[in-house]
């Protein structure tokens, strides 16, 4: 069963705001029936630091098959640098 990350904007929005975002999308790739790499599931850590956090992100990425994009992406410098890894590494790309 293919791998998706989810890639998209958490900092600096209201963190249950995230929270939801998230677990929306995660849920509507699950019921496509991929598995879904939740970042915020991730971290787990609502007060871990960017780089930290990006770290426990791009390890995560990096066991995946694929990343889908949320609309919100093109606001983070995190969910950025995640589809440039994914493009370096030869990943599918998707969008919500």
């Amino acid at each position: 069963m293919k791998r998706v990350y989810i890639a998209g904007k958490v900092t600096g929005l209201p963190f249950t705001g995230v929270v939801k975002k998230f677990a929306q999308a995660q849920s509507e790739i699950e019921d496509l029936g991929f598995i879904a790499v939740n970042p915020i599931t991730v971290v787990n850590d609502s007060g871990c630091d960017w780089n930290k956090a990006m770290k426990l992100c791009i390890n995560a990425l990096l066991e995946c098959d694929a990343i889908i994009m949320l609309p919100c992406w093109r606001e983070s410098k995190g969910a950025l640098l995640e589809m440039n890894i994914a493009i370096n590494f030869g990943m599918e790309i998707m969008f919500m």
